[in-house]
């Protein structure tokens, strides 16, 4: 970029003038000419700036330098042009005193901004309709090339103030990530504190593992969040194609599958749900078939997607509701087998207008409109982790599967294949 006084352009924008003054030069005889830009002259008077003289000269007399007077002392905008451009004898001047006195002066014009002037002169012959007309082409060319030049200068702008806000926003984050883990270190030793204290009988105990199961989850979820988030800015200046857009849940290891009980997986997910459940009176139900397969999957991704789902059915079924869980193995055709995994509810169902849109980051649907606080990001969450472990989820509201239910009732299904 060249800075002429408040006035910034690329050196391509300098290149293409360059060509195109040449050009005057050689197809019409032009002697002097110079382009003059401004970036105030609606509101005010304009302050006409040379960008570019062709040929170049360091002579205090220079004709065209001095046109920028000239057009000073004329009150030129775009309600002038339009007067004069059917009456070409206005766009000329003739200066005798001068050695090249046919001038001819062309605003610079690109969707009503006037921009600035094209000057030029020559001494052969005053300048006719027919060379005015291919100036004007020239001039036109000048102001797109001017128009486009600041739109990427705005974007060059735009761009290095989103890369400073970036700066902030990573050290921010940075920061609260790591005054995070502090608090959390304490409550997952006053936990184990707690176990040590009491006896499994105590009927605290449960409580004291689930505080520490879920402190030991949410320890994972910052380690797995900082390390993508590491990856994140260390591609920060790749093109955006080249970023999967994908949330920050296990996603540089949850290809890594393992042999799964999911009874084992399931259950202590079962007695925090429990806990939480009879804050609001709801009652909790389980059926989980005796003797299921292994299945090959990842644990923690598992766990986020029945965390989400759990939660969304205890936060959207109002007190006295039911909760259940089902899991079982159904065929399918020829006789492929497959883990279905059903969690139920007593809440108020989702709206079938909701339904095509309850995965998509941030949507609410009528929820919105409630005094329940919530994001729209679980279930799209719960989606993405599904469609990288080859799990299909299915929704299905109304749900009445509960005799004498109240409210519509919500049903998500997983269908997890064995092979």
């Amino acid at each position: 970029m060249s800075a002429f006084t408040n006035i910034t352009v690329s050196e391509q924008f300098i290149e293409l003038c360059q060509a195109q003054l040449v050009l005057l030069a050689q197809n019409l005889s032009a002697q002097k000419s110079a382009i003059y830009l401004t970036e105030n002259f609606v509101n005010s008077p304009p302050k006409l700036v040379p960008i570019l003289i062709y040929p170049a000269s360091n002579s205090e007399n220079n004709s065209a330098l001095r046109l920028s007077e000239s057009i000073n002392n004329e009150d030129f905008n775009l309600d002038w042009y339009e007067q004069t451009s059917n009456n070409l004898s206005q766009l000329i001047r003739y200066n005798k005193d001068q050695i090249s006195p046919h001038q001819l002066i062309l605003p610079l014009i690109y969707q009503d901004n006037m921009m600035g002037f094209l000057a030029t002169n020559r001494s052969i012959e005053p300048w006719q309709k027919r060379d005015i007309l291919q100036v004007e082409e020239v001039a036109k060319t000048i102001s797109l090339a001017r128009f486009l030049d600041q739109r990427s200068q705005i974007a060059e702008q735009k761009i290095q103030q989103n890369y400073q806000l970036q700066i902030i926003q990573n050290e921010h984050l940075d920061d609260f990530l790591h005054q995070l883990r502090n608090p959390l270190t304490a409550i997952r030793t006053f936990a184990k504190l707690l176990l040590k204290r009491l006896i499994p009988e105590d009927k605290n105990y449960s409580i004291a593992q689930n505080i520490l199961r879920e402190g030991d989850r949410l320890k994972d979820l910052i380690q797995d969040f900082s390390e993508d988030w590491e990856v994140v800015n260390s591609n920060y200046c790749l093109d955006l194609p080249d970023i999967e857009s994908t949330s920050f849940f296990l996603t540089e290891s949850i290809q890594k599958k393992e042999s799964i009980d999911i009874y084992q997986l399931i259950k202590p997910l079962i007695d925090g749900i429990t806990t939480l459940a009879k804050e609001k009176n709801i009652t909790v139900i389980n059926h989980i078939e005796s003797d299921l397969p292994i299945i090959f999957s990842n644990a923690k991704a598992l766990r986020e997607i029945f965390n989400n789902l759990l939660d969304n059915a205890i936060k959207y079924t109002p007190e006295g509701g039911v909760l259940a869980l089902e899991v079982m193995v159904q065929k399918q055709d020829q006789n492929i087998e497959q883990l279905v995994i059903e969690i139920s509810d007593t809440g108020y169902g989702i709206p079938h207008q909701d339904q095509g849109h309850i995965f998509e980051r941030r949507y609410r649907g009528v929820q919105a409109q409630s005094d329940i606080e919530g994001t729209g990001l679980g279930l799209a969450i719960v989606k993405e982790l599904c469609d990288k472990l080859n799990i299909k989820i299915e929704i299905f509201s109304p749900s009445l599967w509960l005799k004498n239910q109240a409210n519509n009732g919500t049903t998500f299904s997983l269908f997890i294949p064995l092979k």
